[in-house]
């Protein structure tokens, strides 16, 4: 069972920071550059000078540490007095109307993945070496680790209701998703959150990295206090704002891919030509059937394709028939490695393709991008369908979803070695 703490979290201090909308920060592997510097002079006390400190290495992760520690000495940030479980609420506007998003934010015993904490995603070595050199200087989970589980009994929800009423300690709008904190300590509530949870499978929606971080930090330094666990952002699966978005493939500088692709993939797809990219999305969601997989496809020339896969369903014996049947699985196997010749598990084979974020218009990147040899757009991921492949103990490809809203740094932390 995945067993679960109330913790005494950190957090601004209200009494100085009264804009709490400056100082957060979106998960450090979703920040450009351009964000980087925004929030930097947003304020002194962004939360990206903590887990994206812009320090050349490596004095980066001891700036963190220092700042870290000099907010604490000010009373920038704050800690709670008692151990808590966290409410969270995410309300923002998806499809015809507006979507709130209930979850609770704990401390989770951190044990090996594949038994009850299931990943989904397959992840870089060096964006973990990042993060492990980050918490080592902090001795602090900064950044939450988001996780989905299964509950149709909607437990964590019904606690929200009993109080949507009562004061939140956090209360602010982010780029149009509203958030709201509560604390919870009636021991009823808690027992009953960690009653409903010990029987559950739950799997890592987002934060691969730092979840093998704390995994690798708890085994280095089984003496430190706190050590075995890590906080967590849970969310029901069942809950109507969780929301899955698919994350589009960019291929460029790859010569061999601009030769005839059409002619190289046309046995195993079906190709029909479409008279825009918003015609494109259309069909791709129109004819989106349990059966069929539909792979968008937009040349050089701004030439838009409807890829319909028609080939076998056993392609892959070392695959499971759940991994078999995700269109980035078919888009990786026979459009980009044989068709482009671009290998994904090849390093250097993924300087070729860049990544659109499944919360922006493909329309509006388009008419950006300078240069591109394809642009691939995929469908939004079915939740139960990530869920089938991480119990079959296999992993997608990274970057295969994308959850939206993200759960912002920021807004509650942990330290690691407090009693």
């Amino acid at each position: 069972m995945p067993k679960i703490y109330p913790f005494k979290g950190w957090r601004y201090n209200p009494n100085i920071v009264n804009d709490l909308s400056k100082v957060v920060s979106p998960p450090y592997d979703v920040i450009s550059e351009n964000d980087q510097r925004k929030l930097y002079d947003l304020s002194p006390y962004n939360f990206v000078r903590i887990i994206l400190n812009n320090n050349p290495l490596p004095n980066k992760y001891a700036d963190s540490a220092r700042m870290l520690s000099e907010w604490k000495t000010k009373n920038i940030i704050q800690q709670d007095d008692n151990e808590l479980f966290y409410l969270l609420s995410q309300s923002f506007n998806h499809g015809v109307g507006k979507v709130n998003r209930i979850g609770f934010i704990s401390k989770l015993q951190i044990s090996p993945l594949g038994e009850k904490i299931l990943p989904h995603e397959q992840t870089i070595s060096k964006h973990i070496n990042d993060r492990y050199e980050l918490m080592k200087s902090t001795d602090t989970n900064t950044g939450q680790i988001f996780m989905s589980y299964r509950d149709e009994k909607k437990i964590v929800e019904g606690i929200a209701k009993d109080h949507k009423n009562k004061e939140p300690i956090i209360d602010i709008n982010i780029d149009g998703t509203e958030y709201k904190i509560w604390p919870l300590n009636d021991n009823k509530e808690i027992d009953s959150i960690k009653e409903m949870m010990k029987d559950k499978k739950v799997i890592i929606a987002d934060g691969h990295h730092r979840y093998k971080t704390a995994l690798q930090y708890a085994q280095d330094y089984p003496e430190k206090y706190g050590s075995d666990k890590v906080m967590v952002t849970f969310v029901n699966a069942y809950n109507k704002g969780m929301n899955v978005l698919p994350t589009h493939r960019i291929v460029h500088n790859k010569q061999n891919s601009k030769n005839n692709l059409l002619d190289k993939i046309s046995h195993v797809f079906t190709v029909k030509e479409s008279s825009s990219v918003e015609d494109l999305l259309l069909q791709m969601k129109q004819s989106d059937k349990p059966n069929i997989i539909n792979i968008g496809m937009i040349s050089n020339s701004k030439n838009c394709y409807l890829l319909s896969y028609n080939g076998r369903k056993n392609w892959d014996k070392n695959l499971s028939d759940a991994s078999q049947s995700l269109d980035v699985n078919i888009l990786h196997n026979f459009i980009l490695k044989s068709g482009c010749g671009i290998d994904t598990n090849n390093q250097n084979d993924l300087n070729n393709i860049s990544y659109i974020r499944g919360n922006e218009s493909p329309l509006d990147l388009i008419n950006t991008i300078q240069e591109f040899d394809y642009i691939f757009l995929l469908n939004s991921p079915n939740l139960d369908h990530i869920f089938e492949v991480a119990e079959s103990g296999e992993t997608m490809p990274q970057k295969s979803t994308y959850f939206f809203p993200k759960v912002y740094s920021g807004l509650i932390f942990a330290s690691i070695g407090d009693k």
